[in-house]
Parts: C-alpha cells; structure tokens; sequence
C-alpha cells in the first residue's frame, strides 16, 4: 500500500513538471550558502579568473597549495598556468592559491579542475573525492634533475649527547608544522620506527612553520636540540654560507647511490599535478602532454624552480608512511571502539534517522492526498494527451539532432583514436626507457622498433652525423633500403633537420622536395619523418621515419610530439651511456694507479721474497758445478741438488708471475667468482710484506659460500688496501700483538668481508672523511686507496664501513648480493 502511495505522488510530480524543466536548472547560479566552504562558512581568498583572452575559451581554474602565502605561490606558479593557456588552445588556464582547507573545500564542491599540492596533502584528496595524479615535478639540486626527495634530522656536531635517534628522547626539537610532509612527517616516520612519539617523548616539541630556514639556524645556534628540514633547504643554506655542513651531525643517515645530499629518511616522489574527477579525459591528456613537452631551462620551470615535469611516479610511498603513522586518510585506524565510530559517523547517523521521520511523514501526507490525486485524474489524462503531441514532435527534433550527433561523434572518434595511439606510443617508451634489464643497444633497437610501429613504416633508423657524411648506425626494418648505410637526404636537407629543432622535418612525397640524395640507392623510399637528437646541447645524430609509401599529408602534431618526445629519449640514453663509459676508464685508470703504487710500496718486500729463491737455486747450482768438475758423479746427490735448484727457481718465477698478473689485469668485466680464493690469492702476495712488518694473518673463511658476480681484479685491490692498511695501522704495536683476522660469511643474501686489525684505531676527526678522496693520515699517502675502494663497492652494488672494535683496534668491511646464478 505504501509503495503504491509513493508511486502515485511520483507519477503527479512528474505529470505537473515542465516540460524544458533541464535547461531552467542547468541556468540556475549556485546560492550563495552552496558557494560558501563548510569549514570557513565563507568561499577561499583565490585569485579572480582574469577574463579570457577570446570569448570562446574555456576558462579552467588551477589549485596551488599556497603553504607560504598567496602571494608567493602567484608568484612562483604564475609563469606555469601561462604556459598551459599558450599552448593549448580553446582553453584559459586560471591560477588559484589555497591553503589545505580551502583546497580541500573546492575539490569537493568542484571550483577547480587541476590541483597542485605536496605528496601527503595528494594522498588525503585523492582518498577523499577521487582525484588521479597526471604528472609528477622535476627538481633540480647541485646540478642534478630528480623526481624525489627527502627530510634530513640534524642536531649540532658538538652536541656528544645525541649520536642517533634513539638519543633523541628527552630533547627538545622542532619542525615545520604537523600538517608540514617534508618539514616534519617524513622524520616522524623514522622516530616511529624507533620507538620515539615525538608528541610525548620530545621534552619539547616545537612547531614555527615557515620559512625552513629559521630551523637550521635555531639548531646551529643551541636554542633547540634536533630539527628536520627538507634536505634542499639544508644543503642550499650550506652553498650559502650560512654554516658549513659538518657544524652539524646527520641522524640516521642514509646512503643512497648518485644522491650526495645528506639525507635521513626514505625518499617520496616530487609535488603531483593531478586532475579532479570533473576535469574531462581529453583536456587531461592536452595538460599531460603539454607539461611533458615542458623544457628543463623554460622561464616557467625556471619562475617555479623546478627542471620541468615527468611521467606520474607511484604515491604508494606516502600511502605507506600515512599508513604507518594513522594520519590522513588513515586516521580513523586510530579510533576503533564503538563510541569512537558513533562520534566519527555521527552526522550520517543523524541524516539517516531525519531521514526515516521524513520517510514516514511522507507516507502520511500521500495518504492524504491520495484522494486528492483520484478528483485530478480526469485533468491528467488531458494533460497526458497534450504530451503525447508535445513528445511526437520532440521525437521528430530527435531524430534530426541524432544525425548531427552521428557526425560530431565520427570526428571526435577519429581525434581520440589518433590521441590513444599516441598514449599507448608514450606507454611503450617509457616501458623501454626505465626497464632495468635492457642495455643501452637493447633500448634503442626497442624505441626504433616501437617508432617504426607506431608510424607504420618500413624502416626506422639513427644515423650518425661525421663531418659532410651522414652515416646510419642502428636500423630497424627493412635494411635494404638504405643502401650502404646512407640516408636518404642530401647535406642541405640534413642542416635543416637540425636547424628547424622544435619541429620535425616532414616530407609525405619525396620525389616533390630537392631533398633527394643523388646516387644513394634509396629509390625506392618515398615518403619521409626525422628530427634531430641532441646529446648536451649539441646535434649527435638524426632520428629518421622512412616508408616505401606516398603520404596524401603530414603526420598529425600529436604524431610529431611522438617524434620530439622518442628523440628526447634517445638523445639522454646516449648521454647517460656516455656518463657510464667515463665514470668506468676513469675508475680503472685509478684502479691501475693506485695497484702500481701499492706495488711500488711492497717492492722491497718482493725484492727479499725473491732473494732467498733465488740465492738457494745458485747455491745447489754451483754445488752441482764442483761435483761435476772434481768428477764426482754421485748421480743421486746431483740428482738432488738440481731437483732443489728447480724449486728455487720455480718459486722465484711464481712470485714475479703473481706480480705481473696482478699488475697486468685490467677491465675483465664481473663474471661469477668465489671470494675465500680472491683473500687466498691477495695473502700469497702479500706474504712477504707480512712477514716485514712482524705481523701474522688469522683467516676466519666460512666453507661453502655463494658465488658472487663481480670484477676479481677490482675485489683483489679492495682487500689489498684493507691488508695494508691494517698492517701500516700496527706499525706502533707491539709485534707479538701485531694480528690481521680476515673474516668471510653469509648473511641474508649478503656475502660480508672483514678485516680487523689491532692498531690504533680510526680517530674521531677522520670518521666522515675516512673515505673521501685524497684524505689520508700517513705522511707520504695519497689518500686514494679506501676512496677507490668505496667507489668499486658501490659499483658492485654493495656497502662499504670502517668502524673501531672493543680490542682498540679498527674493522673494515664490505658487503655484496649474492649472484643470481646461485
């Protein structure tokens, strides 16, 4: 009965309503209490959209966290909404400066199309209304472009008490603010995990928000004992001058490969550029694309201080430490008991109970005016009637407009083909450029290959630029096109491939350009795409698209981007490996060095080692002699003596062949091998400088360790500096105390190498600076040895440590991954 009554007052709401009821709706501007932010009861400070340049344009705010005023943020993100106005045409991109609550508040009433805000405030929002990240910021530090970064916890280098964090408890300390990610979660991450709640263990906890900068200098001058800032923020107060880094002490350092800023926690991807759920698809990949085609030195990045933008890095870090640390989207896990969720939920709970009074004086009232509807039915049909004739010629308007929809929507679909096959292009490089296993030859075969497919061409190719030649050094595709390895463009042609540098040279018709190459055996080539790949600035090679094809036009320019954006690519893949061959002649050209003077070093102990040999083989020798020329010719006697003169002499040649192998060795490249043979083979030469210096060798190797994939020469350097060192530290030790412990073993995947001396240990002033290059504590070092260690360890994938032991001596050690072959 119920459900019949609410029937009925449906079907009279829908009878009385007008007919043109959506466009009155759609025209209607929001109330001014729907316009006003819960939070505040009142609608954001932002910025005024300034009219659009054209009346057609599409006006679409942008949200900026504006964490250190409006004003700044104007200032520092108002060259980046320019740019997206300017290269994406129809649209007016308006900047909107928000704190977190106001940010908050128009997302969810949907005042802004794209937000710009940190890590730990993306999370939140994108938690909450269902925002997706489309791009992630590039920033530039000491020279050097990354998409992540890091907090760093300082106390003073003076400050003996505090050596680590879990010295921290008890100490007054300061950061930006809770809601700060960088300026105080990302520390308070790391204490968690040592126990430390800095609401209750800090004897002070101090929040001064910004700038950063008054935090470093409040540890620096003792008014607080430990702080966290943003890495940056440190290291740029350093370049500075405002103090040196080693006026303070890094807590929980971390080391992280081709990252030297000194760093305490986890790294978490730069600020994201994220679309809300409104925002439509195609204007998002418009955004996308335009941000990625951003240069690293345009004013814009260099307005907002960052190195332009890339692909959308996973948040799933940050997702981690909010869910560690119960904040965010994750705070409710704080609160489980039931009076905790009623309070939580208490305003659905009271909409649903309003809810069910309302529900029930509904039925009330329908059952009262259900009568009412059985007298109005007699008009109703009427009315039905006069419908019906409204709805047939609506039906007729329909049909017409049906048409028209079918032909708009054939051409959006031939535009949203051409922009998916442009994203699953973009998804295929950036699987190619970041797979970890793939060479460097490996990658640009795959991107020729991937280009080749994506413009459907025959033949897809780099072709190198040498003097007035252009000579074609990686193909795919049909290789017989290009004949003798030549392109298919004369010299003027190729200059204007690299003079036009932000558009690609296309020619749909060859045998219509004067660009043909006479004599070059590419007839058969008749349609043709390039553009020029740039390795620092400077033109390297030509990126070419060539097909046995006429084109009726010219790619598209979302086909060109695709060129441009394969070109970037290929152009930093050959920079990159052109950075790796250096770094490795220049670490072998040390190696070979520091191995020469390590010998130079042990020479008179080889010199002695040789001696006695030697001095045995010509004593048997000359002993056979008088034998033989006082004919006595007792056979088993001379026998003897020359059976002795051969080992002499073989022990002889095997000491030098020891010294020139090890002298000798260069760059054999890692291969699998077993570490205890490396510390055997290293003792055997270093016996006799050993034996020089009074000292003996206790060798603690574990039987039955994994192999290791690595460089044996480069091992057999590390351990011989280790020795040496050891040896050269016992130098003022009593000689029967005088003891090298050669340690190996296995753990947790790890193949660990130790040698512990009895010396005088490491002295505190040289703990940070044991391994840099050119430190040294002995008068004629040269401070090169540990420096080349650490740096072929970490090659290796490993780590490198020096610390003193509780015997007044000094241990050091490394660590590698155990081979995969294992």
């Amino acid at each position: 009965m119920t459900f019949r009554i609410i029937q009925s007052l449906v079907f009279l709401f829908v009878i009385n309503a007008p007919l043109h009821a959506e466009p009155f709706i759609q025209d209607q501007e929001p109330s001014a209490q729907n316009q006003e932010p819960s939070a505040k009861n009142q609608e954001p400070s932002a910025q005024q959209p300034e009219p659009s340049a054209q009346e057609d344009e599409i006006t679409v705010n942008i949200g900026v966290l504006s964490y250190r005023g409006k004003e700044k943020a104007v200032q520092r993100w108002r060259a980046t909404v320019d740019y997206l106005s300017q290269n994406i045409p129809g649209y007016n991109f308006v900047l909107v400066p928000l704190n977190l609550k106001e940010m908050a508040w128009a997302v969810e009433e949907d005042r802004v199309q794209f937000i710009l805000t940190n890590p730990g405030h993306y999370v939140e929002l994108e938690s909450h209304f269902g925002i997706s990240r489309i791009a992630t910021m590039k920033s530039r530090r000491a020279g050097q472009i990354s998409t992540r970064f890091g907090a760093v916890i300082i106390t003073r280098a003076s400050n003996h008490a505090i050596q680590n964090l879990d010295d921290l408890r008890g100490k007054s300390f300061m950061a930006v603010s809770p809601d700060a990610f960088g300026g105080f979660q990302m520390a308070w991450r790391e204490l968690a995990e040592h126990d430390i709640d800095p609401f209750k263990d800090f004897s002070r906890l101090e929040f001064v928000g910004f700038p950063q900068d008054q935090i470093p200098i409040a540890v620096y001058d003792g008014r607080v004992d430990a702080a966290t800032v943003r890495s940056e923020t440190l290291v740029r107060m350093v370049e500075s001058g405002w103090f040196e880094l080693s006026d303070f002490r890094i807590l929980n350092p971390q080391s992280i490969s081709n990252l030297n800023i000194p760093l305490s926690t986890r790294l978490y991807p730069e600020w994201p550029f994220a679309k809300s759920k409104s925002a439509s698809r195609e204007l998002a990949t418009k955004v996308t694309l335009a941000l990625l085609a951003m240069p690293g030195d345009h004013p814009a990045a260099s307005m907002s201080r960052t190195a332009g933008w890339t692909v959308p890095l996973d948040y799933s870090p940050v997702h981690d430490l909010m869910h560690s640390l119960k904040i965010g989207p994750y705070e409710m896990l704080r609160e489980t008991s039931l009076a905790a969720i009623a309070k939580k939920y208490a305003v659905w709970l009271l909409a649903a109970a309003t809810f069910i009074v309302l529900l029930l004086v509904l039925i009330a009232y329908v059952s009262r005016t259900n009568q009412r509807l059985r007298e109005t039915d007699r008009h109703l049909r009427s009315e039905i009637q006069e419908r019906k004739q409204s709805q047939a010629k609506l039906a007729e308007y329909k049909t017409s407009l049906e048409q028209r929809v079918i032909a708009r929507t054939a051409e959006l679909q031939l535009a949203n083909d051409s922009l998916q096959k442009s994203q699953i292009a973009l998804h295929q490089l950036v699987d190619i450029t970041s797979a970890p296993g793939l060479s460097h030859d490996e990658k640009l075969a795959k991107l020729l290959e991937t280009g080749r497919e994506y413009y459907q061409s025959a033949v897809a190719s780099i072709s190198s630029l040498t003097g007035d030649e252009q000579r074609t050094c990686t193909i795919s595709g049909q290789e017989d096109l290009v004949a003798g390895h030549a392109g298919p463009l004369n010299k003027d042609c190729i200059e204007q491939v690299i003079e036009q540098r932000d558009t690609p040279l296309d020619i749909p018709d060859l045998n219509l350009q004067d660009c043909a190459q006479p004599g070059c055996g590419c007839g058969q080539l008749n349609s043709y795409l390039a553009t020029a790949v740039f390795v620092k600035g400077q033109p390297h090679c030509v990126l070419e698209i060539a097909d046995t094809k006429k084109r009726h036009a010219p790619y598209t320019r979302w086909d060109h981007n695709i060129l441009q954006v394969m070109a970037q690519w290929i152009g930093s893949e050959m920079e990159k490996q052109e950075a790796i061959e250096a770094k490795q002649r220049h670490q072998s050209e040390l190696a070979r060095v520091a191995r020469m003077s390590a010998m130079g070093e042990m020479a008179a102990g080889l010199a002695h080692e040789l001696n006695q040999p030697l001095t045995g083989a010509i004593n048997y020798s000359s002993g056979c002699l008088r034998r033989l020329q006082q004919g006595n010719l007792e056979k088993d006697k001379l026998i003897q003596g020359l059976e002795r003169t051969v080992e002499g002499a073989t022990l002889a040649a095997d000491i030098i062949r020891q010294l020139r192998e090890f002298l000798q060795k260069g760059n054999t490249g890692k291969k699998r091998i077993a570490l205890n043979e490396i510390v055997l083979s290293i003792v055997d030469l270093v016996s006799a400088e050993i034996k020089r210096h009074q000292a003996k060798v206790t060798l603690l190797l574990s039987e039955g360790l994994p192999g290791i994939q690595a460089n044996a020469v480069q091992l057999e350097q590390v351990v011989l500096n280790f020795i040496r060192n050891g040896l050269d530290a016992m130098e003022h030790t009593q000689p029967a105390n005088r003891e090298l412990i050669i340690a190996t073993e296995h753990q947790q995947g790890k193949i660990k190498l130790s040698v512990t001396d009895f010396g005088e240990g490491i002295l505190s002033e040289a703990e940070n600076k044991l391994f840099d290059a050119f430190y040294t504590t002995k008068p004629e070092g040269m401070g090169m040895g540990l420096s080349i260690s650490r740096s072929i360890i970490e090659a290796h994938d490993g780590v490198i440590s020096a610390h003193n032991t509780a015997e007044a001596g000094a241990c050091f050690c490394f660590e590698l991954p155990v081979s995969k072959e294992n």
